[in-house]
C-alpha cells in the first residue's frame, strides 16, 4: 500500500490507507501572527521509505486525520513471559524499516561502514547492488540474530513493545552495546522506566548528535513505555 502527503491548517501528515502513519505539526509564527511555521526534517525520513510518498493533498476543511488504529498494549507493570524463539512485533520491524530506510545499491553510513538494504552491514562490499526481496531477506536474517541477543541479555519479563525496541536499538548500535550497556543492567534490576530513559543517551554517531538517532531513540522510548512511537518516525 502506498502513502502519500496531506495537509491541513493544523499539520502534515504521511497517510496510508486512510490514516497517518507519521505528523508534523504547524505552530503559530513568532514574527508573523499571519503565517505557521513547522519542522520539516522529520519529513526526510518519509522519502527513505520503500513506499515513500508521491502526491499530495491540501484539505482547506473537514477533520484532521486519525493516526493508523492500534491494539492496546502491556504496561512495563504488565510484562509477559520471555520467550527463546521470541521475535520483533509488526511496531519494531515498522520502527526499524522507518530509521534504516530501503537502500538496494551499498552506500557508507554517517561513520563509513558500508551498509545495504534495509540497514545491513555485515558481507556488504562497495558496488554491490540488491532487489527488494533479498533485502528483506537480509533483514530477516539480522532481525533473527538481534532478537537472540536480546533473548539472551534480558533476564527479567518483559512484553512484546520493550522487546522490539531493545531489538531495534540493538539493530542500530549492536548486541555488544546493549550487553554492556546501563541501559540493560537497569532493565535486569526491574527498573523499567529507568531503563527506559537510558535510550534517548545513545544519539550519537561519530561524536555527534545526530537528529535521527536522536528520533529513533525517542521513537524506541516510546515503543518501550507503550506510547505512540510513530510520532517520531
Amino acid at each position: 500500500m502506498g502513502t502519500w502527503i496531506k495537509e491541513t491548517d493544523k499539520a502534515i501528515y504521511l497517510m496510508q490507507g486512510g490514516y497517518y502513519i507519521s505528523k508534523i505539526s504547524k505552530y503559530p509564527s513568532k514574527s508573523n501572527p499571519n503565517e505557521k511555521v513547522l519542522n520539516i526534517s522529520g519529513m526526510k525520513s518519509w522519502f527513505r521509505r520503500a513506499d515513500s510518498p508521491r502526491g499530495m493533498t491540501v484539505a482547506q476543511s473537514g477533520p484532521e486525520p486519525k493516526p493508523v488504529p492500534r491494539q492496546a498494549v502491556p504496561t512495563p507493570s504488565t510484562p509477559e513471559p520471555s520467550s527463546g524463539s521470541r521475535q520483533a512485533n509488526a511496531s519494531g520491524v515498522n520502527l526499524i524499516k522507518s530509521f534504516e530506510g530501503l537502500r538496494l545499491k551499498a552506500y557508507q553510513d554517517a561513520v563509513g561502514v558500508w551498509t545495504i538494504g534495509y540497514g545491513t552491514t555485515r558481507g556488504v562490499k562497495p558496488g554491490q547492488e540488491i532487489s527488494e526481496a533479498q533485502a528483506e531477506a537480509l533483514l530477516k536474517t539480522d532481525l533473527n540474530r538481534f532478537e537472540r541477543a536480546v533473548n539472551q541479555a534480558v533476564r527479567v519479563p518483559i512484553n512484546d513493545n520493550q522487546f522490539a525496541a531493545l531489538v531495534s536499538f540493538s539493530y542500530n548500535v549492536g548486541a555488544g552495546a546493549l550487553r554492556s550497556s546501563t541501559l540493560l543492567k537497569k532493565l535486569n534490576r526491574r527498573d523499567f522506566y529507568g531503563a527506559a530513559n537510558e535510550l534517548p543517551r545513545w544519539n550519537r554517531a561519530g561524536g555527534r548528535v545526530l537528529a535521527g538517532l536522536t528520533r529513533r531513540r525517542n521513537a524506541e522510548r516510546a515503543l518501550f513505555l507503550g506510547q505512540d512511537y510513530r510520532r517520531f518516525l
